[in-house]
């Protein structure tokens, strides 16, 4: 029984052989005569069945052509995607050429039109400003130096329009340091002493009193026996008051 079995295998491995090179020697005929062309065939194909035509494996042609054997079988199964560069391809390509008895520019040109089918658009990954003109680092600082008296001048003004109209429109500035609080003395008088704006007039008691530059004033008060009110006002130009009373008692 093994024998039959045995003697069944090596008829199909002899009818096997005999197939391939019938059909190999009809592909070249067919080839030449023109009736098929390597581009009604897949690169992948004729590789293949011009290796095996020759009987040979893969590592058989990866010894005869230095080239790794993983880059024969990418070839032969369409596995363009684990192939290198096609620089290298090319190399690869033309020493299997030479040694399948193939034409190296078709199957070159036939590798280069598959691989253009398998490849996707490519996608612009490049930032969209890349047209844009670069600004060198300097012309912002020299820009900022010719703004820069603008800006200061701005300042200045914004900061002398915002003082004038705060005393404008706010009420006028005014401090007694004396007295500084309301208090009992038995002396006949009594200094009131002060600060205010320059140039100007305070009231005290109803008597005017000049604030020369500095702003300081200084005026001596006769007191009656009892509680005295002294009161210390200042006037802005529309009319805002502030107001200050000590109130002092002479015993």
């Amino acid at each position: 029984m093994l024998l039959i079995i045995l003697y069944h295998i090596c008829i199909y491995k002899s009818i096997t052989r005999v197939f391939y090179g019938v059909f190999a020697s009809k592909l070249k005929k067919w080839v030449k005569e023109g009736r098929i062309t390597y581009t009604n065939l897949m690169l992948s194909e004729i590789l293949k069945k011009e290796r095996e035509t020759k009987r040979l494996s893969i590592d058989d042609l990866s010894l005869r052509t230095n080239i790794p054997g993983k880059y024969i079988v990418a070839l032969e199964e369409f596995d363009f995607a684990s192939l290198p560069a096609p620089v290298y391809v090319q190399g690869y390509l033309k020493k299997i050429a030479k040694n399948l008895d193939l034409n190296f520019k078709e199957i070159w040109d036939l590798f280069l039109k598959e691989l253009d089918q398998t490849q996707t658009p490519g996608v612009d990954t490049l930032p969209g400003n890349r047209f844009e003109r670069k600004v060198k680092p300097h012309y912002f600082v020299l820009k900022i130096l010719k703004i820069a008296p603008i800006i200061i001048v701005g300042v200045t003004l914004t900061g002398f329009l915002f003082y004038q109209g705060r005393l404008l429109l706010g009420a006028p500035s005014l401090k007694v340091e004396r007295p500084a609080f309301d208090l009992i003395t038995q002396d006949a008088s009594i200094i009131v002493e002060g600060y205010g704006r320059s140039n100007t007039y305070v009231v005290i008691n109803g008597k005017e009193v000049y604030l020369p530059k500095g702003g300081h004033f200084s005026e001596e008060i006769y007191l009656n026996s009892g509680v005295n009110e002294i009161k210390i006002e200042a006037e802005s130009r529309l009319g805002k008051k502030t107001t200050i009373i000590r109130r002092i008692t002479k015993e």
